[in-house]
């Protein structure tokens, strides 16, 4: 009798949408083009790795009986993309030493090659003798998305290619940097380390006794890893995160990934952070981003600059091109009167505007010399800090 079993389509389709990175990247093994299924009572369980993220994924079935498989990856997931919603059948059938697996659903009907699965390597698990941190996956996805903005791009910078996961006792902070600009968001999380346990608490006294005590952990995770986790988890359902010496764990119930972790030393970011910034002034952001594209028109790959005229209570923006001319338009702000210049690079000040919440935008400073910090006075479950330093040029006649 052949093997089958049940499953939601729509469930399925959701659940290989968040597999299918893992099967991007291109490998050298060729079982990691597949998807694993680990079919037991009632239960599915799919995998996926690059060697880099891993996946699995747990799902309820209608059915009996056990199978371990492996599935081309990508030919699976574009196939059930295009199904019909509804109930999808699998059947495994006995003749052909079970070398083919059948899918089916609503008159659609296809034929897919399977393997063994024994090849297929097993998948970094933590500890159980680890420190678990718990925290609500909206804010963390809330921080992640604005504390990776200045994420460098240049891949063979490994550290600040990646972004800066710094947990303490009582708050993390999220850390990214391009060498030109730096991104802090910090929310507060009772996240259980401490000097007397470290990582180690959730284990037996014995254990911890044997660890290192720190009262901070500082993890590298590359900036992808961090896309897909703000992406893939649910924002109603809280996230567990542990980790090790090479990797990053991520949980929620039905659903573990985990990433390598980045193994280089990230910049003392806590050193840039200015200590005293007395002045500010505060703008309309959906104006300024208006504002930022007009003048923006100007620029091009070697002029990127945007001069900003602080001259109470206007403010006027220019981009000059040397060939092209200038653009330039103003808006109305609040806050320091006295006379300010200052100029940027508009790429990092757009992008910027795009992602930051709230409908206005202030800029906290010292002087026009050293660096200031933009923010939102909107936040309140978080702090941000945009750090950007001015571009010094002489003043146009």
């Amino acid at each position: 009798m052949n093997f089958q079993l049940q499953v939601s389509r729509e469930r399925l389709d959701r659940v290989l949408g968040v597999l299918k990175h893992a099967l991007e990247k291109k490998v050298t093994l060729p079982i990691l083009q597949h998807i694993v299924m680990d079919i037991s009572v009632q239960e599915m369980t799919l995998k996926t790795t690059d060697m880099e993220l891993a996946f699995e994924a747990t799902l309820p079935i209608e059915g009996s009986g056990t199978k371990l498989v492996a599935v081309p990856g990508k030919k699976m997931v574009e196939t059930i993309r295009t199904y019909p919603d509804g109930i999808l059948t699998f059947e495994w059938p006995e003749e052909g030493n079970g070398s083919k697996m059948l899918m089916r659903a609503k008159g659609f009907n296809s034929e897919h090659n399977i393997q063994n699965a024994e090849g297929f390597p097993e998948l970094p698990k933590p500890e159980p003798s680890k420190h678990v941190v718990k925290l609500p996956m909206a804010l963390f996805k809330k921080a992640t998305q604005l504390g990776a903005i200045a994420t460098s791009k240049d891949p063979t910078k490994a550290a600040i290619s990646g972004v800066l996961m710094h947990l303490t006792s009582k708050f993390i902070r999220i850390v990214s940097t391009d060498g030109f600009r730096l991104a802090v968001v910090e929310f507060q999380c009772d996240t259980g380390l401490t000097a007397e346990g470290g990582r180690g608490s959730k284990g037996s006294k014995e254990h911890s006794e044997d660890r290192p005590t720190n009262v901070e952990e500082k993890i590298i995770v590359p900036k992808r890893a961090m896309d897909i986790i703000c992406s893939s988890f649910d924002e109603d359902t809280p996230l567990e995160l542990s980790w090790d010496d090479r990797s990053l764990f991520v949980h929620q119930p039905n659903l573990k990934f985990s990433t390598r972790r980045v193994t280089a030393n990230y910049p003392a970011y806590e050193k840039v952070l200015p200590a005293e910034l007395p002045h500010h002034v505060v703008v309309d952001r959906e104006e300024f981003i208006k504002i930022l594209r007009f003048v923006g028109l100007k620029k091009d790959d070697y002029n990127k600059n945007v001069r900003l005229f602080f001259e109470f209570p206007n403010l006027r923006v220019m981009v000059q091109h040397p060939d092209e001319g200038i653009n330039q338009a103003s808006l109305n702000f609040s806050g320091a009167e006295q006379p300010l210049e200052l100029a940027f690079n508009i790429d990092y000040l757009t992008e910027l505007m795009d992602k930051l919440p709230g409908d206005e935008v202030e800029y906290q400073f010292k002087d026009d010399v050293g660096q200031g910090v933009f923010m939102s006075p909107s936040l309140q479950d978080m702090s941000f800090k945009y750090i950007l330093m001015p571009v010094k040029f002489a003043s146009p006649n």
